[in-house]
């Protein structure tokens, strides 16, 4: 391992980096829920949390570096999504601080409301062009398994969730949190195929 590899975060296991980013984030809900930080503030403690984001990556394409599980059509892939993911922040904190400090209406308020779903769409944009990118069959055929398990996680937790809500056993979820939690389990998936292989 050369020293970049330490100084890029490499070194630590892109486990660790997911974790600090999913601590960040629940973090961050529960000081605006609890502790009174506004939108604002709730916002650039996100922001910070997806600073995990870039070490993480670089940790995941060291070790698929080092396992030989590399590609390019990975590397571009992972530049790609967080290119969109960063956008998705800039959107969200464009459209929610247009929202606060603006009396949006009309065509304007449509505009806000939709703009951090643009990001979103590049993101499956993105999923969707690896796939079609990845000339290794092995790693192409990892991704779709993994998408399938996120497919699967998200209709099983959508399911249940309806029921619970439709019976007034658990508070109503937004429709956006539909994209996160596939997200969390195409990382899951991901990390499963790992531990297997």
């Amino acid at each position: 391992m050369n020293v970049s590899d330490n100084r890029s975060g490499s070194a630590l296991h892109p486990a660790i980096w997911a974790l600090a980013f999913t601590l960040g984030m629940a973090i961050t809900g529960y000081l605006e829920r609890y502790a009174g930080v506004g939108r604002t503030g709730a916002i650039v403690l996100m922001a910070l949390s997806s600073l995990f984001l870039i070490p993480m990556i670089r940790s995941v394409q060291a070790r698929a570096d080092a396992k030989g599980v590399n590609s390019p059509a990975l590397k571009i892939y992972n530049r790609r999504f967080m290119i969109w993911t960063f956008g998705y922040m800039i959107a969200l904190t464009i459209a929610i601080t247009a929202y606060q400090k603006l009396e949006l209406t009309g065509a304007l308020l449509w505009l806000a409301a939709a703009l951090p779903a643009l990001p979103v769409f590049g993101m499956i944009w993105t999923m969707g062009r690896y796939v079609r990118e990845e000339a290794d069959e092995y790693l192409r055929l990892r991704a779709i398994y993994a998408a399938l398990a996120a497919t699967g996680l998200l209709l099983a937790i959508a399911t249940a969730w309806g029921f619970l809500e439709m019976f007034g056993a658990v508070p109503h979820v937004p429709s956006w949190a539909a994209f996160p939690i596939w997200a969390i389990g195409l990382g899951a998936g991901q990390c499963w195929q790992g531990f297997r292989a």
